[in-house]
């Protein structure tokens, strides 16, 4: 899967966001989509220990390009 670029932007900084910031969210069951900094920063961690996380736990891996 190749990166998309999405028209929506994160409900919390604003920023733009990308298919896999969309594929995380829904699966943390967010009402309104955020970016993937704003998803580790609220659980207090490093984005490459986010990605790790979910990686394990839902066997779900980034995008290529990111």
């Amino acid at each position: 899967m190749q990166v998309k670029w999405l028209d929506e932007y994160c409900n919390s900084c604003g920023g733009r966001l990308n298919s896999w910031d969309k594929r995380i969210s829904k699966t943390l069951a967010y009402k309104y989509p955020v970016c993937e900094e704003c998803v580790a920063k609220e659980y207090d961690e490093k984005v490459e220990d986010l990605r790790q996380r979910f990686e394990h736990y839902f066997d779900m891996r980034p995008c290529i390009g990111l």
